[in-house]
C-alpha cells in the first residue's frame, strides 16, 4: 500500500522547480557556475541562456545576428541570436520563446514592457507589472499565457505560482478532474487531495511537509493540517461539487445510451471558486468568485473564445481594495484596448496595463497590442 501511495504521489505532485531553468549537464571541474549572472551582464545583442558556457555546463551570454539582420543557418557566424529565427535570410522574432522580448527592448520604440524569461526560453511563472506600491503580479504558463493567480506587487515576495503552473500543465496534458487547490496567488494551499491521496503541502512547492505522511483520501480529516471550521466535511468547494455532479449526470446518461445531453457549463478556478464567466442559454456572462454576475457584461456564446472578463473582475478587485478604477471595459467584460480619459488617448493590453501613450485620433491599438509581450490572439 505504501509503495502504491508513494507512486501516485510522485505522479500527482511532480512539481516543477521554481527556477524553471533546464538543469545543466553533469560536468567535472573545479569551478561552479556563476549563479549571479543577469541579462544586464551581457553585451548588447547577447542573450543570457542556459548551457552557453563551460561546454554546456553553465549559463552564459550568447550572441548572433540581431533583429532584421542578414542570416544563414548553415554558417555559425551568421546565425541569429537566441530569441530570433532566420526566415528568408532575415532574423525575425521567434515568438515561441520568451527570449524574443529581449530584442524588442533594444530594437523598437518600446513604450510597454517585456517579461521575465527563464534561461531555457520559457516564461517565468510570476510576472509583475507597475510599481511596487500599486502594481500587480500575475501567474503565467511557461509559454506565456496568463493563468489563475495574482497578488499586489507589494505582497508578492513569496508568490511562486507553482500550484497554478502544475494544474495548468496537468490539464494541458489532458487530465480531467484535477483537484489540487491553489491559493489566490497561485501557491499551494496547505491541505491537498488529488488522485486518491491527501497530504499537507509546502505552500511554495507542493511537496509534503517534513514530518507528515501521505494518506488515502478517505483519511484526509486525520491530517494535521485539516481544520474542521476551514475545510468542513467535503474537500471539494461549492463550484467543484457542482461541476463534478454535472459530469456524473452526463456519464450516467451516456451509459444508458443517451448522448448529447448538455448543461450550462460550470467553470471553476483553481481555488475551487467560480470562474470568471458562465454560459447560460447561449449567453456568456462575467461572474465573480461567488458565481454572481458582474454588471451587465455579456456576449453571445459563439464568441466565448475571446472572453476573459479581466476588466469586469478588476472593477470588483479595485473596489474592494478602495482604489479608483478609471479604465473602460468592453461589453464582453474584457479591457477595451483603446482608452480615452478626458481626451487623452492611449492603449492598454488585456491586463489593463498601458502599452503606449501616443495614440492618435482614429488610430488603432492593434499594432501596439501585437508588439506587446503578452499579446493575446483571443
Amino acid at each position: 500500500m505504501h509503495a502504491r501511495v508513494s507512486l501516485v504521489l510522485s505522479i500527482t505532485i511532480g512539481i516543477i522547480s521554481s527556477s524553471a531553468a533546464i538543469a545543466p549537464p553533469s560536468c567535472d571541474g573545479l569551478y561552479g557556475c556563476i549563479s549571479s549572472l543577469r541579462q544586464s551582464d551581457c553585451a548588447q545583442g547577447e542573450v543570457l541562456i542556459s548551457g552557453a558556457s563551460l561546454n554546456g555546463c553553465c549559463p552564459g551570454c550568447r550572441g548572433g545576428q540581431g533583429y532584421m539582420k542578414v542570416c544563414n543557418v548553415n554558417v555559425a557566424s551568421r546565425r541569429c541570436a537566441p530569441g530570433l529565427k532566420c526566415v528568408d535570410r532575415k532574423c525575425i522574432y521567434d515568438r515561441s520563446t520568451c527570449l524574443h522580448t529581449i530584442h524588442m527592448k533594444d530594437e523598437e520604440e518600446w513604450a510597454g514592457w517585456y517579461p521575465r524569461c527563464n534561461l531555457d526560453g520559457t516564461y517565468a511563472s510570476k510576472q509583475c507589472r507597475g510599481d511596487r506600491l500599486s502594481g500587480r503580479c500575475f501567474c503565467y504558463s511557461d509559454d506565456g499565457r496568463r493563468i489563475f493567480g495574482w497578488d499586489w506587487y507589494k505582497d508578492a515576495a513569496k508568490m511562486t505560482c507553482a500550484c497554478s503552473r502544475r494544474r495548468a500543465k496537468l490539464e494541458s496534458e489532458g487530465r480531467t478532474g484535477v483537484t489540487l487547490h491553489c491559493m489566490s496567488n497561485g501557491n499551494f494551499e496547505q491541505l491537498q487531495c488529488d488522485s486518491g491521496v491527501c497530504w499537507c503541502a509546502n505552500e511554495s512547492t507542493g511537496d509534503p511537509l517534513v514530518g507528515t505522511t501521505v494518506v488515502h483520501d478517505s483519511l484526509w480529516r486525520l491530517l494535521p493540517c485539516y481544520n474542521s471550521s476551514l475545510h468542513g466535511d467535503s474537500y471539494l468547494r461549492q463550484c467543484e461539487s457542482a461541476a463534478f455532479a454535472q459530469k456524473k449526470i452526463q456519464q450516467k446518461f451516456s451509459q444508458r445510451g443517451t448522448n448529447g445531453v448538455s448543461f450550462n457549463d460550470v467553470r471553476c478556478d483553481y481555488d475551487g471558486s467560480y470562474g470568471s464567466y458562465m454560459i447560460d442559454n447561449g449567453v456568456v456572462y462575467c461572474t465573480w468568485r461567488s458565481g454572481k454576475k458582474i454588471g451587465s457584461y455579456q456576449v453571445r456564446s459563439s464568441l466565448v473564445s475571446s472572453v476573459n472578463c479581466n476588466c469586469a473582475r478588476d472593477t470588483v478587485i479595485y473596489q474592494e481594495a478602495g482604489i479608483p478604477f478609471t479604465l473602460a471595459c468592453g461589453g464582453n467584460g474584457n479591457y477595451e484596448y483603446a482608452q480615452d480619459q478626458n481626451g487623452h488617448l492611449f492603449c492598454v493590453d488585456g491586463d489593463g496595463f498601458v502599452v503606449t501613450t501616443d495614440l492618435r485620433p482614429n488610430e488603432s491599438c492593434d499594432k501596439f497590442i501585437y508588439n506587446s509581450a503578452f499579446y493575446n490572439e483571443d
